[in-house]
């Protein structure tokens, strides 16, 4: 177990591109994750703020068909309902402007290792 550990403390000291990359990754996913739950929040109904009900049932219509549990394709529109929900219950919009940058730079810095 030990040399296990020191044998992946090594590669990362001499060689941190990759580690930076999948670091970098696992936090845009952790992102992702954040912005699917809140969304299935709202379509399940367990919002805190549910002061108009027949806005919430279109919004509900619109995320219902967004929401997958795994990565999927239609993971390019989450940002895009996230945003449009926001302001509406109050959300913070830093995860989604976290979120692109963090994966845009994770595949750049993988790219560039796997080619280094």
């Amino acid at each position: 177990m030990r040399h296990s550990v020191d044998y992946v403390v090594f590669i990362v000291l001499n060689n941190p591109i990759p580690a930076i990359g999948i670091w970098l990754l696992a936090a845009s996913l952790f992102l992702v994750h954040q912005i699917k739950c809140k969304l299935t929040a709202l379509y399940q109904g367990t919002d805190q703020d549910t002061e108009q009900e027949t806005d919430q049932q279109t919004d509900q219509g619109a995320v219902r068909e967004t929401i997958h549990p795994f990565p999927h394709q239609d993971d390019w529109e989450l940002s895009a309902h996230y945003l449009a929900l926001r302001s509406k219950y109050g959300w913070s919009p830093w995860p989604v402007y976290l979120m692109w940058p963090c994966q845009f730079s994770a595949v750049l810095l993988l790219l560039v290792a796997l080619f280094r």
